[in-house]
């Protein structure tokens, strides 16, 4: 996956249908679509979500739904998968006129979908969650659990995901209710498959298997949207692309008749240029923050730093370590042994309010769960962090406030109706603004940054990445856990790479390539270089 070059192609945007360039496959006189879109609009109030949207859809096809966070993608899934109605238009499935009043009535039709958001039940097991409402029950309506499981092994064995069956859905890291989520929605069986961001939460590892996977499914016949924000997947495993913008159609076009940059350009509706912001050579500055023998319970030892004014990279496959390297640094899962020191002092982050305290800001990578209390509006979810530091009697005055809800609105580009407006309503890229101006009420020591662009689309990633720039300029640390190559070489000055807890490699940024750091990141020396003894880094 990697961004190409952005060249000056001109693309003309929003053109008639007619004058779009459009692609039947596997749909004929004599095959019709499996589904086939006309002229769908739907509308919240005033705000027009989707306006006169057409498209259609081939069997065994493959088509990619792109556009911005808040570009109407989500609405049509949900209307396509039974959770919304719409307003105008005609949907056709198989032949015949679509109109799902329920997820339900949508699964009866062989419509079924895989939410980047999950739905996993966390008292139930991996397989109970898998074919909830479809487990094999006895002639008393007892589950057969025996047989339950039996089914999940040969399913998550045919999909390639290794998944305990009888695991809690609350001990499930996001990648892995990501795949729970997937896998229940093919153990349906479904003739239209709708997957949501399907690779967000995911490693690149994982990541390709699931877009293998949607390629089996094609061959057996199954059709397939997948929304995405990553372009290499999109330019790889997409038959065909519909874009949105501002809920209409900008382009539709077949593999092999678009580039990278037409769909940017159709996503904004501009050329997007220097999406990575300019990182010049890092001055010899103080070490911000070290850690020194650093171990808990999935840590085994490890040591870096970072120095002030530095973007660290932290590279790995799923599940290396990277969640208890975050959790360890905010104070939620504390470092039982080794040395701490910002600034030179001893460091205790015993507690997240002992990691705030001493001036470490940090951006999670489950913004719904983890970064915001969705049914808030944005005002409040801003202003949490500035109500410790300047409230009386717990009371923040309003005139501060709205100075600096609206000076945030302002510098982070939040689209919304207003500041009142739930923050669970704001697109994926909105809400991860919030998360930033929310943090950076007060400039910190310290930012560490866990997959902080995770759902959010390509203009979205460019201003974050323009904003984290900034502020490193301005001396803030940061260190940047990533699953995305591109973001790590794109802004990183160094990058560490983490193998079973441990750092196995040490990239400088005029070394930086993709195959070092899988390498590094699979637990395997660079070219030309012994293996990392003991666990420590081999230098590049």
């Amino acid at each position: 996956m990697s961004w190409s070059v952005l060249c000056a192609f001109e693309w003309t945007l929003g053109a008639p249908a007619s004058e779009r360039e459009t692609v039947t496959s596997h749909t004929s006189a004599q095959h019709p679509p499996l589904l086939a879109v006309t002229g769908l609009s739907k509308s919240f109030g005033r705000n027009a979500v989707l306006q006169d949207v057409s498209f259609s859809l081939g069997r065994g096809e493959v088509l990619a739904l792109v556009g911005e966070n808040g570009a109407g993608k989500s609405t049509l899934m949900n209307i396509l998968s039974g959770n919304l109605p719409y307003d105008s238009g005609e949907i056709r499935l198989a032949g015949e006129g679509y109109h799902p009043a329920s997820p339900a009535e949508a699964a009866a039709k062989g419509v079924a979908i895989a939410h980047q958001e999950t739905a996993i039940m966390p008292d139930l097991t991996v397989a109970e969650n898998t074919f909830f409402r479809r487990e094999p029950r006895n002639a008393l309506g007892l589950i057969r659990q025996k047989r339950l499981h039996a089914d999940f092994a040969d399913l998550s064995a045919s999909l390639g995901f290794s998944l305990d069956g009888k695991r809690l859905g609350r001990r499930l890291s996001a990648a892995e209710r990501q795949l729970v989520e997937i896998a229940r929605a093919i153990a349906a069986k479904p003739d239209l498959l709708i997957l949501d961001e399907p690779t967000a939460s995911l490693s690149a590892e994982a990541a390709q298997s699931v877009l293998k996977l949607m390629n089996e499914l094609k061959r057996e016949g199954t059709s397939v949207i997948f929304i995405s924000h990553r372009m290499g997947e999109i330019m790889t495993a997409a038959d065909r692309v519909v874009v949105l913008k501002d809920g209409a159609l900008t382009l539709e076009a077949a593999r092999g008749a678009f580039a990278e940059d037409d769909l940017i350009q159709a996503m904004v509706g501009r050329k997007l240029e220097n999406i990575f912001p300019e990182r010049p050579a890092l001055a010899d500055l103080p070490v911000r923050f070290s850690v020194t023998g650093g171990t808990n319970a999935d840590l085994p030892e490890i040591d870096f730093s970072v120095r002030r004014g530095e973007v660290l990279g932290i590279a790995g496959l799923e599940g290396q370590g990277q969640k208890p390297l975050a959790d360890a640094l905010c104070g939620i899962a504390p470092f039982r042994s080794g040395a701490v020191e910002l600034d030179g002092k001893a460091a205790t982050l015993k507690s997240p309010a002992a990691a705030i305290g001493a001036g470490i800001a940090s951006i999670p990578d489950d913004r719904k769960h983890e970064g915001l209390a969705l049914s808030l509006p944005i005002r409040l979810n801003m202003s949490l962090f500035a109500i410790s530091e300047r409230s009386r009697a717990g009371v923040l005055p309003l005139g501060y406030e709205r100075q600096f809800v609206e000076g945030a609105r302002e510098r982070f580009s939040i689209r919304s109706t207003d500041m009142e407006q739930p923050v669970g309503e704001l697109s994926g890229g909105n809400q991860q603004k919030v998360v930033f101006a929310r943090w950076l009420a007060h400039t910190p020591k310290l930012l560490v940054l866990y997959e902080p662009t995770k759902g959010v689309d390509v203009q979205s990633k460019s201003e974050i990445y323009h904003l984290v720039d900034a502020l490193s300029k301005k001396g803030v640390s940061v260190i940047l856990i990533s699953s995305d190559l591109m973001e790590l070489i794109g802004l990183s000055d160094r990058i560490l790479a983490l193998y079973e807890g441990r750092i196995t490699g040490e990239i400088a940024r005029p070394d930086f390539s993709e195959e070092k750091i899988m390498r590094y990141a699979a637990g395997l020396p660079s070219h030309g270089q012994g293996s990392a003894e003991n666990g420590e880094a081999a230098l590049v």
